[in-house]
């Protein structure tokens, strides 16, 4: 099952018994191994996992047509009428409304944003499916 992936068979073990709701004790027993080693492993496939889920996202961003860079002190609004307006010169459709996608990107922003004010750089990125990508 880990053939062409970045987990290993028992990374995937490790995770598919978690998944099933077996505590890290009851795995260590099936697997004959220790709490500790079960514990590294799920530890070190999650890191995995973040691992390959930000290389995605980052070659989203290098493949994307529309790129933003938002600085501090914008206000959240305002981005989020440029990113309208750039993906329509572009041609591309965002499925979120002013809301939502305001929403979106003041939840993966995080802390740079505080109410609807950029506090720290952040960066857009729309790609030809009109998916937006917030770092």
């Amino acid at each position: 099952m880990s053939r062409d992936t970045i987990l290993t068979e028992r990374q995937i073990e490790v995770l598919k018994l978690k998944a099933m709701g077996l505590s890290t004790s009851e795995i260590a027993r099936r697997l004959g191994t220790t709490d500790a080693n079960v514990s590294a492993t799920e530890k070190k496939a999650r890191e995995n996992i973040k691992r390959a889920q930000k290389t995605l996202q980052l070659v989203k961003i290098l493949e994307a047509p529309i790129r933003i860079v938002i600085p501090p002190k914008s206000d959240l609004n305002d981005v989020v009428r440029e990113i309208y307006r750039q993906a329509d010169e572009t041609g591309i459709w965002i499925s979120h409304n002013f809301p939502s996608l305001a929403a979106l990107i003041q939840e993966k922003a995080g802390e740079k944003i505080k109410g609807r004010m950029v506090r720290e750089e952040i960066e857009v990125a729309i790609t030809r499916k009109g998916e937006v990508v917030v770092l």
